[in-house]
C-alpha cells in the first residue's frame, strides 16, 4: 500500500464515515418532515359565530368553555359594503359590521392527528387580537392603518395549543371609524410518516 492509499484509508475514509453517520444521526433528532399546507378555513368562509359589541365588551369570548349562544351566524368577509376601499364592496363583504364597534367571531376547526404549524392569516381594517383554544397568539391587539389587505397580518399557533379533534378560533376585530373589513384564514401542516 503506498502513501496515498495509506491516507485515504486512514483519514480520509474515517473522516467521510463519521461525516455520514453524524449526518443521519441528526436526520433521526431533527423534526419530521411536513406536508404542504392544507386550507382549513379560507377567505370568504361561511358559519363563524359572531357578535357585534362596544369597543372592549364581550371579556371572555376567546375561552372554549364560553356560552356564545346569543351569537350570530354570519359569513366572511365582515364589514362595509361601501367605501373607497377595495375589499369594501358587496361582493366580498357578506356580513355588515358597523364602524367605532368590536366585532367578536368564534369559528370551530377540526384538526387530524399530526397537525403542525397552524397559519392565521388576517385582512383587516382596523385592528385584530386572535386566540386559539383560549389563548392570545397575538400578542394583544395589533393595530392595523389603511385598507384592508389580504395576508395584513399572520399569527403562528404553537403546536402545544392544538389539539386533535376540534379547536377554537376566536378574533376580536376593533373599528376605529371609516369603514370596517375583517376576513380570516386559516392554514396547517402535517406530520409526514417515515417508512
Amino acid at each position: 500500500m503506498n502513501d496515498r492509499s495509506r491516507f485515504v484509508s486512514r483519514v480520509l475514509l474515517p473522516v467521510t464515515i463519521m461525516f455520514v453517520l453524524s449526518t443521519v444521526g441528526s436526520l433521526g433528532t431533527a423534526a419530521a418532515p411536513s406536508s404542504a399546507p392544507t386550507i382549513v378555513v379560507p377567505y370568504g368562509a361561511s358559519e363563524y359565530k359572531y357578535q357585534v359589541v362596544p369597543v372592549d365588551d364581550g371579556i371572555g369570548f376567546e375561552r372554549p368553555d364560553f356560552d356564545d349562544s346569543a351569537f350570530a351566524v354570519g359569513d366572511a368577509g365582515f364589514g362595509s359594503r361601501e367605501g373607497y376601499c377595495e375589499l369594501n364592496n358587496p361582493g366580498d363583504v357578506r356580513t355588515e359590521w358597523p364602524v367605532e364597534t368590536d366585532l367578536l367571531v368564534r369559528k370551530t376547526l377540526e384538526l387530524p392527528a399530526g397537525t403542525t404549524d397552524v397559519v392565521v392569516y388576517v385582512t383587516v381594517d382596523n385592528d385584530v387580537q386572535v386566540f386559539v383554544n383560549g389563548h392570545d397568539v397575538s400578542d394583544g391587539l395589533q393595530i392595523h392603518e389603511g385598507c384592508p389587505s389580504l395576508d395584513s397580518f399572520s399569527f403562528a399557533v404553537p403546536d402545544s395549543l392544538l389539539q386533535v379533534g376540534t379547536n377554537l378560533l376566536a378574533v376580536r376585530a376593533r373599528d376605529r371609524g371609516g369603514l370596517t373589513y375583517l376576513d380570516l384564514e386559516v392554514t396547517r401542516r402535517n406530520r409526514l410518516r417515515l417508512g
